[in-house]
């Protein structure tokens, strides 16, 4: 009959272990707190019929737009930078399992067989012949966690994880920002180029109109000279608008995770249409807090310092390993699982250092010092938080007067040209009172074209500071990259 006690002791040993681990952890018990924040925005949210209700997660359809919301879902699907955060994040939780799996003990199992035959020759030692033998054996080690360093490490991990979680959804944030932005941009600067044709239009008229006035003794030489310099100026600005909108094309593609000309045919298909007045969104503080993922960051990365702070802590202390043995040893095969052939051992061991020179004791200095540095980041990333709210929303409110006033100067400067133009067709006027007006015309529409642009970039850079769009689930993880090239064609 087999012994009873063979495997109790073994296992009194385990549960002893397990009792030991669970004392209290050395260290801050980290608990998150709200931090200070103004209870409103000192700089008010500009008055718009269609501000307030719109939701944050897929903000960039506000603007009601097929080809942004295509190029949006394009990016969130083959955005290669998208991607490598996102096996950063895969990266950081298999580490956090790394360090949470050294909570328990080690466990190994081996199985080796032998044969041998000594010298019979020999007067000594004697000679025994032929010999076999049989091995199975389970081997364990448990370092007790009787200190916490272990289970704070775990703590750390897991923070740390969750920080590089939070990084990726700020990367979805401005991900999404800049290929709004670009956007845009490239919308306003086609924008230009027709203002910029119409403008050559209008300064290929008057050139004609001084050459008539001069063939009728009505006007010089020198006015026909400087309306066609003036129309020759403002071809010369065509090419380098058209090579800015060819590189925010080329920089929406490679955004979308294609190849810079993938997306020319699509946005370069149509007359531009200048895009719209967005929703504005609207948020308190309080909600910006819980939005922005590079404040909840920052907060991940003070909570995985606290953690470090016991870590440090604990390696100042002794450390006690358990370990364990158990196996079978047979010179038959079918004796290996026999009373007789089971062995076991245990036993215990602690280790302390003395003297280390105050390494310990500046580990722990050092991680007080860098939960104090991740603490004082977190505040600095709130505030931060708040100016980008804040210069967002003065952004608009000066874009929206400037508007405008650049509206009526567009009025006013057409009306301006159209009467200087009759005055001088009927011979009452002079070339100059022409060239006066076309170039304000010409530059109060420009000027009102990037008026537009920057009120729509501060409108994306408010949805941005808000933290808005990360809240949506992201493109499924295995459509990355596959078949991004038919994905891309229009």
């Amino acid at each position: 009959m087999k012994n009873p006690l063979a495997f109790r002791f073994p296992l009194c040993a385990v549960a002893l272990c397990a009792a030991l681990g669970g004392c209290t952890a050395l260290g801050p018990d980290y608990a998150p707190e709200t931090p200070l924040h103004p209870p409103s925005w000192s700089t008010p949210l500009p008055d718009a019929p269609n501000a307030g209700g719109e939701p944050l997660a897929d903000w960039w359809q506000s603007f009601g737009d097929p080809v942004l919301d295509r190029l949006a879902g394009l990016a969130l699907a083959h955005n290669q930078d998208l991607g490598i955060a996102h096996q950063r994040l895969l990266q950081a939780r298999a580490e956090r399992d790394q360090v949470a799996s050294r909570l328990g003990p080690e466990l190994g199992a081996g199985a080796d067989a032998s044969a041998s035959r000594s010298a019979r020759a020999l007067d000594y030692p004697p000679g025994i012949g032929e010999s076999r033998s049989y091995r199975l054996g389970l081997d364990a080690s448990w370092e007790i966690d009787l200190f916490g360093g272990r289970r704070r490490a775990a703590e750390a991990a897991q923070a740390q994880a969750q920080a590089v979680e939070e990084d990726e959804h700020a990367l979805r944030v401005s991900l999404m920002a800049e290929v709004a932005a670009s956007y845009a941009t490239l919308r306003a600067t086609q924008e230009r180029v027709l203002i910029a044709r119409d403008n050559i239009a209008s300064l290929a008229a008057a050139q004609h109109l001084a050459e008539t006035a001069c063939r009728h003794g009505l006007g010089t030489t020198v006015e026909v000279s400087q309306a066609r310099a003036e129309r020759e100026l403002g071809e010369a600005r065509v090419p380098a608008l058209r090579g800015d909108e060819a590189r925010l094309i080329h920089a929406l593609g490679v955004l979308a995770g294609g190849f810079p000309g993938d997306l020319k045919e699509i946005l370069e298909a149509g007359p531009p249409t200048p895009m719209g007045a967005p929703a504005l969104p609207a948020g308190v503080p309080s909600e910006m807090l819980r939005n922005r993922p590079d404040i909840l960051a920052a907060e991940r990365r003070l909570a995985a310092a606290s953690a470090q702070i016991g870590v440090a802590e604990a390696e100042r202390f002794p450390k006690f390993v358990i370990p364990l043995s158990l196996g079978s040893a047979a010179s038959l095969v079918h004796d290996l699982f026999s009373d007789a052939s089971i062995a076991w051992s245990i036993g215990a061991g602690a280790s302390q250092s003395l003297y280390d020179g105050g390494r310990t004791r500046a580990g722990v200095r050092a991680a007080l010092a860098h939960a104090q540095a991740q603490r004082l980041a977190y505040e600095q990333s709130v505030r931060r938080a708040f100016q980008d709210v804040e210069d967002a929303l003065a952004g608009l409110n000066a874009q929206r007067s400037r508007q405008a006033a650049l509206a009526a100067a567009v009025r006013d400067s057409q009306t301006a040209l159209d009467r200087s133009t009759r005055l001088y067709r009927n011979g009452l006027s002079g070339y100059l009172s022409v060239l006066t007006a076309q170039r304000a015309t010409y530059q109060a529409r420009d000027a009102l074209a990037l008026s537009r642009l920057a009120h729509v970039q501060h409108v994306i850079g408010l949805y941005k500071a808000l933290g808005a769009g990360w809240q949506a689930p992201p493109a499924r993880a295995d459509s990355r990259g596959r078949d991004a090239a038919v994905a891309m064609q229009p």
